[in-house]
């Protein structure tokens, strides 16, 4: 009995070691570093029959991940032609408009001493001749010299901010020395007719043309800038989450009369950058959503209007769009040899 019980626990202990040395001569693939293929529990990337990827994400995994589609809409809009200039330095117009200010306080106080001696004088009470002679020459000199500064302030920053109240200016002014807002100049081909409408355009500046802007304000230029000869229009521009600085270059788009063209209007939540270029998410069925780049497309304020490869009742996803690239990008990730 005793033989035969060695025998079986010899043997056992040859299987085991047997085992030991099947495994040390081959180890599993994830001991030898070997990369498992990267595969997603929540979308399936395949191919059409045109080689256009397609993802396809359940409605559960859809609600999960935050998708959500929208029917494009028509949209009407004026064609609009480019603008190109700079931010004006606000420095001359708070001097000329303090030296306004000066004058025309100076006038207020000439003229109730002009007519205050003019009264008496006229009344034979305690006013000369030579008092309302002296009188009214500094009125009239204080006054030629308030209309003088209306008139370069006109010459220099048009009718419009020159016909302001002397309050509204003064908030003007501080707003364009405090950097909270600024003035552009911008000159457009000579052509089209421009509606100079009080506001709306979409501004550009340099450097942040993914971030446009709204002109608060549009008014005609007095003059027209040698170097670019043109259709020339000051932008009112606020400041929004970066300063604008004097001296930036800009560009604007200005709304023509008469003309306008239809497209659809993209939010920009539904626009993915990929490969330098922007591209938005189809839904194909209820399941299934394709990529699809759009051009030509002008980014304006509220998203990007796009004329050609997106038509009018086309369904695309407006959230979760990031998510789905993700997805598709993932899928693309092989393993190494």
């Amino acid at each position: 009995m005793t033989s035969r019980r060695t025998i079986a626990v010899l043997l056992l202990v040859a299987v085991v070691m047997t085992l030991a040395l099947v495994r040390a001569s081959h180890p599993r693939a994830d001991e030898e570093g070997e990369e498992k293929p990267i595969t997603s529990t929540v979308a399936r990337v395949a191919r059409d029959a045109a080689g256009n990827v397609v993802v396809a994400m359940g409605p559960a995994a859809q609600k999960e991940t935050g998708i959500s589609t929208e029917i494009l809409k028509a949209v009407l809009r004026p064609v609009e032609v480019e603008a190109y200039g700079f931010v004006l330095d606000p420095a001359p117009l708070s001097k000329l408009n303090a030296d306004l200010t000066s004058a025309q306080a100076a006038l207020d106080s000439s003229s109730a001493q002009y007519y205050r001696t003019r009264r008496l004088y006229a009344e034979q009470k305690n006013a000369s001749l030579r008092d309302l002679q002296s009188a009214e020459a500094t009125y009239l000199n204080d006054k030629a010299r308030v209309d003088a500064l209306e008139q370069q302030l006109r010459n220099a920053w048009g009718r419009q901010i020159a016909q302001i109240d002397s309050r509204a200016r003064g908030e003007l002014v501080s707003a364009l020395i405090d950097r909270r807002k600024a003035i552009a100049r911008v000159t457009a081909p000579i052509g089209d007719a421009l509606d100079s409408s009080p506001a709306g355009d979409d501004v550009f500046l340099l450097g942040h043309e993914q971030h446009p802007l709204h002109a608060q304000a549009v008014y005609e230029a007095p003059t027209i800038n040698p170097q670019m000869q043109g259709q020339t229009f000051l932008l009112l521009i606020g400041m929004k989450d970066f300063l604008i600085r004097p001296g930036t270059a800009v560009s604007a788009r200005l709304p023509t009369f008469g003309k306008s063209e239809q497209g659809v209007m993209v939010p920009r939540s539904a626009v993915v950058r990929f490969a330098d270029k922007e591209w938005v998410y189809r839904t194909l069925a209820r399941d299934r959503f394709g990529r699809r780049e759009i051009v030509p497309a002008d980014l304006i304020a509220n998203g990007y209007f796009v004329t050609e490869n997106l038509a009018p009742g086309t369904r695309i996803v407006v959230t979760g769009a990031q998510t789905l690239l993700s997805e598709e990008l993932k899928a693309q990730i092989q393993p190494e040899d």
